[in-house]
């Protein structure tokens, strides 16, 4: 789902016809709401030059989600992600500072169901960058086990040893 503008774009072919990309937009709570709709605004400055055009569709997530209907991952958002979109911009999600029944943060549910399993981030140097050494790596994280884990437990195995099971 995530690709770079210069992915994106038919750079070999000036004259190619603009490419529509239906892009989510989740704000989710808090900042989402500020940051989702500035990275809309910067889709839509991109330069024509690029050939690309942008569709967008509201979607909901979050926290403000689940008060209002009882789910911080609408099916419906899934299901848009998943059969109408070609990428998503997710914005953030609060949690509320005690347990609360029923709820469990959408973020993780979405990359599990959207096979998000790794976060892949390259950092490069922009060019006309003032630092004199070059970046180019690649940030692999994975997205699923670790941290996202929602339940663990231990139990004793029949030999005796302890065994750790896990519910994503």
């Amino acid at each position: 789902m995530t690709a770079t503008v210069k992915q994106l774009c038919n750079s070999s072919d000036k004259m190619a016809a603009a490419r529509t990309l239906r892009i989510g937009l989740i704000p989710g709570d808090g900042i989402g709401r500020e940051v989702i709709p500035a990275g809309r605004r910067l889709l839509e400055s991109l330069p024509s030059s690029l050939n690309l055009k942008f569709n967008f569709v509201d979607l909901e997530a979050g926290y403000d989600t689940f008060q209002k209907t009882g789910t911080a991952l609408p099916d419906k958002t899934v299901d848009t992600l998943k059969k109408e979109c070609d990428g998503a911009l997710f914005g953030a999600v609060s949690s509320p500072s005690t347990k609360v029944a029923g709820y469990s943060s959408p973020i993780v549910a979405l990359r599990k169901k959207l096979d998000l399993f790794a976060n892949v981030r390259p950092v490069k140097t922009t060019v006309g960058s003032s630092n004199g050494n070059p970046i180019d790596l690649v940030i692999v994280r994975e997205n699923t086990e670790d941290l996202y884990v929602k339940e663990e437990r231990t139990t004793e195995g029949p030999d005796g040893k302890p065994y750790l099971h896990h519910r994503r």
